[in-house]
């Protein structure tokens, strides 16, 4: 198929190659360039002949058929029934029930029982050193403390972040349509509106009625101090970029919607609520390809939420059993506080890093095999990678610990 770019003052009419992804001629690029403009750069010049290329091969695309159309919108009632799924998930763990059981137990229980022994054996335990021995106690403390906030700090970084996830899966500072500069917070999920190509006179009588007068209220329920603080400071905090390109009053008044007695500086209140909704006017294929890719952004945000999800009430359960296992042992005179203390956490450190990568070696079970590390994108991984170095330090000092505890047997 060929293409003919009209005459204007900037070009002169060339024919172009479409229907396939060609390098033009030569001969064609050389004669646009030298058409445009001599002074520019051929880099430039030849960026600008594809953008008219484009342009013109677009225009001569067919129609959508009713078929293609009725296949689009069968299309986004799919997508929304996958999306209410991925919601009701996240939904599901948000509730959290398994956290929300173990956060007062172990807070109430485990530490506050915990903190209660070490500070009821505050006396020196190397008496016979003088000295020597003080110094002993006070490291002696100081590697059962770093265990013990350890084991505090690594399950409530994965509560914080499991609630950073959550803010992720339902709020974005970016939307398709509009500018990327804009930086103002929204839902995930935009606001849906009727397709420009759907019905042309449809969409001009549904926005007419929107910008009723009483239509409009029902979106700015709010008195005008209010609406000045919600809506006039955004509008010029972001230059009228929250408005949406196809509710400017230009574009409004061009297609006729605006009724004699609007009051501009309520339909531009208006049309800022919109835009907070991220509520844009896109023809049917646009909002297909939207679908497409919250299906994706949202699948990328909850498999990460779920995993963290688990690896926290693994945390949770795991930190929780020990600190239960220790607390009958430190009650009994029998045992000695220090040893058991020492050797309960041992025990918990050794067994942190193999425990929070239990979720991603389930995935891999079947296969009798290592999972490969290389293959588990980093975001899968965050939690036991920033963790992982820590962990490795309470090894060697617990370790440090219970040789402290021996000796102070010993002695």
């Amino acid at each position: 198929m060929r293409g003919v770019l009209m005459d204007t003052p900037h070009f002169i009419s060339i024919e172009v190659l479409s229907g396939c992804h060609q390098k033009p001629p030569s001969h064609q690029v050389n004669t646009f360039i030298m058409s445009v403009d001599p002074k520019r750069s051929t880099v430039e010049s030849f960026n600008a002949y594809h953008e008219h290329h484009n342009a013109s091969t677009a225009t001569h695309e067919q129609p959508l058929t009713d078929a293609e159309r009725n296949a689009m919108r069968a299309y986004l009632q799919r997508t929304e029934v996958r999306l209410s799924t991925l919601h009701r998930i996240a939904t599901a763990f948000i509730s959290g029930a398994g956290l929300l059981l173990l956060i007062p137990v172990f807070f109430k229980d485990a530490v506050d029982n915990l903190l209660a022994v070490l500070l009821t054996h505050t006396a020196n335990q190397f008496e016979t050193l003088g000295t020597t021995g003080a110094i002993l106690t006070i490291l002696l403390y100081a590697c059962l403390l770093y265990p013990l906030l350890l084991s505090l700090v690594i399950p409530l970084y994965g509560v914080w972040l499991l609630l950073k996830d959550i803010v992720h899966f339902y709020f974005t500072i970016y939307m398709p349509g509009f500018s990327e500069t804009l930086l103002n917070p929204t839902f995930a999920l935009s606001a849906l509106m009727f397709s420009t190509d759907e019905s042309p006179r449809g969409k001009r009588q549904v926005m007419r009625h929107q910008y009723d007068r009483s239509y409009m209220g029902y979106v700015l329920p709010f008195s005008e101090e209010r609406k000045e603080l919600y809506f006039d400071d955004l509008i010029e905090n972001t230059d009228g970029l929250i408005i949406p390109a196809s509710r400017s009053i230009e574009e409004l008044e061009a297609a006729g919607v605006l009724p004699p007695e609007a009051d501009t500086q309520e339909v531009n209140r208006f049309n800022a609520a919109l835009g907070i909704a991220r509520g844009l006017d896109r023809t049917l294929a646009q909002e297909v390809a939207v679908a497409e890719l919250a299906l994706a952004r949202h699948v990328l945000y909850l498999r990460r939420l779920v995993l963290r999800y688990v690896k926290t009430l693994l945390m949770f359960i795991w930190t929780t059993a020990i600190s239960f296992m220790m607390l009958p042992l430190l009650k009994d005179g029998r045992f000695p506080v220090f040893l058991v203390l020492a050797a309960g956490y041992f025990i918990w450190v050794i067994a942190v890093m193999p425990i929070i990568e239990w979720p991603v070696t389930w995935l891999y079970r079947h296969r009798h095999e290592k999972p490969p590390v290389e293959r588990i994108d980093a975001q899968l991984r965050q939690m036991q990678d920033l963790i992982a170095p820590y962990v490795k330090i309470g090894i060697g000092i617990v370790g440090l610990a219970l040789i402290l505890a021996l000796a102070s047997l010993a002695l």
